[in-house]
């Protein structure tokens, strides 16, 4: 979404939120990127998967339908829809060294499906986040329950660790999903129920680190140009876009110097994955 500046907000309580972001090292190729279930996928979203597969770079592959993932790996294949009515699937490796398709022993991932730890129930699988520069799964997102503080009679509980943590988006390692198990559904005409069981306990995936959310990150970005001497005069005429920590910077500023210094602020923003620095210099 587009965010204009609001430098009256009150900035983030950095200290006392938990935070993901990974410096990008590669120009404007991002670090990582987030693919949520149900979104649709191009090429340019996965630019280590085999040429033949990925076609144009930003031509539509299909619907994130499912993925196989390498249990205690990084290594995944996503199930794509061909069309938003049939219920065709294509298989598409993330990186040219995997093989075309997933061996059988690889953990099958739904959008929505229940994930368990040590100690129970702790939410829904809601994405994944790759490196697309290795086509390597990085971390699962998992959407923390709401209603954790429903099964909790005691603080000694278990789930009460995951009270601060309700509703938000971890980010726990690929290498802690062991398995998956089929529920056969009582009614003919609905899917099976997949869930998912983390090696982890509740304390690890409450302390995960978390999406934040795009608000957030605009109004930290925009906190500080603003407080940037170089660019506050200027902040007027820029223009800010977010998507899950990829940042788009749009605007006119006068020297490269300043376009440069944007950018390193931009940088310093917790969850921010990926920046693509689209000012012009305007020379004045």
């Amino acid at each position: 979404m587009v965010l204009t500046p609001d430098l009256h907000t009150p900035p983030t309580n950095w200290e006392h939120t938990a935070l993901f972001s990974e410096r990008n090292l590669y120009g404007d190729q991002p670090a990582r990127r987030v693919l949520r279930f149900g979104q649709r996928v191009t090429g340019a979203d996965i630019p280590a998967a085999p040429e033949r597969v990925r076609g144009v770079a930003n031509g539509p592959l299909g619907r994130l339908r499912g993925a196989r993932l390498q249990a205690r790996g990084q290594v995944a294949w996503l199930r794509l829809g061909v069309s938003d009515l049939g219920r065709e699937l294509r298989t598409v490796p993330l990186n040219a060294t995997q093989g075309p398709a997933p061996t059988p022993d690889t953990l099958e991932l739904r959008g929505g499906m229940r994930v368990r730890c040590h100690e129970g129930y702790v939410g829904k699988l809601a994405g994944l986040v790759i490196d697309p520069t290795q086509g390597l799964v990085t971390d699962l997102i998992v959407k923390i329950r709401g209603d954790a503080m429903a099964d909790v009679q005691l603080p000694s509980d278990p789930l009460f660790k995951l009270g601060p943590a309700q509703g938000a988006e971890a980010l726990v390692a690929p290498a802690w999903a062991v398995s998956t198990t089929r529920v056969e559904s009582a009614l003919p005409f609905l899917r099976d129920r997949l869930i998912l069981t983390l090696d982890a306990s509740v304390e690890q995936v409450a302390s995960a680190a978390r999406l934040r959310r795009d608000g957030q990150v605009a109004g930290d970005i925009w906190r500080l140009l603003g407080e940037n001497p170089a660019i506050a005069p200027y902040v007027g005429r820029l223009r800010v876009e977010v998507r899950d920590g990829d940042v788009t910077l749009r605007g006119a500023l006068p020297t490269p110097r300043h376009r440069a210094s944007a950018e390193q602020d931009i940088w310093h923003v917790p969850g921010v994955f990926a920046l693509h620095n689209e000012v012009t210099i305007t020379g004045d």
